[in-house]
């Protein structure tokens, strides 16, 4: 695949992120998401945080499998890889928090039952 190509539809698939509303609301949630469980509120599956922040710093880190120095354009492939992969564990994650935070809605305005004698 030459450069030029890859850069393109790279492009259309950051595009197509920007226009895709759902996106950009799990990205909202899974900072609502860092903040209740920083707070104590929530708990994530662990092995989902793991395995994107893992494969988040594998991309973000100069240690490839296929370095891009030498592979040129092709390189990019198992950066590539490992994102879907990641953002199909962080997906699942915020998937089930915001499921989470529903359930959290459903009761905010129940007050605890009196016991009248």
């Amino acid at each position: 695949m030459k450069k030029s190509k890859l850069f393109k539809v790279a492009g259309a698939a950051a595009m197509e992120a920007q226009k895709d509303k759902s996106f950009i609301d799990k990205v909202k949630a899974f900072f609502r998401m860092l903040g209740d469980y920083k707070k104590g509120i929530y708990k994530p599956d662990n092995k989902n945080l793991v395995i994107g922040l893992a494969a988040t710093l594998y991309i973000i880190s100069p240690i490839d499998l296929i370095p891009e120095a030498l592979f040129g354009p092709f390189g990019l492939m198992d950066d590539f890889g490992i994102l879907l992969f990641g953002m199909k564990y962080f997906n699942k994650e915020v998937a089930k928090y915001i499921a989470w935070e529903t359930s959290q809605k459903v009761y905010e305005n129940v007050e605890d039952a009196k016991i009248i004698d």
